[in-house]
């Protein structure tokens, strides 16, 4: 699966897009059914926003996370989702 990556206010390197890309694929070991991703980086005053759109059949799961640097708002974002994702996938084993 290839993220989208949107970036506002900034520009990001290919090694920032690789691990962005990278956080992604990470994604599917905890629901192997993702249709699509997307990542929306956003640098404000205070910092860096990481917004992840993660699509699964029927539902659309979104996390934001917010960091001092770019890698701290991506992580912090992808944890989030992650919990997201395991919380949907035991509701489709349980049915």
């Amino acid at each position: 699966m290839e993220p989208r990556i949107s970036v506002r206010h900034e520009t990001v390197s290919e090694g920032t897009k690789e691990y962005i890309a990278e956080s992604c694929s990470k994604l599917e070991k905890f629901y192997n059914g993702i249709i699509d991703c997307e990542v929306i980086v956003d640098k404000s005053k205070h910092g860096f926003t990481a917004e992840f759109i993660v699509k699964v059949p029927q539902q659309t799961l979104a996390a934001k996370g917010e960091g001092e640097n770019l890698y701290k708002a991506v992580a912090d974002a992808e944890s989030k989702v992650e919990v997201q994702l395991k919380k949907y996938h035991d509701k489709q084993v349980a049915h």
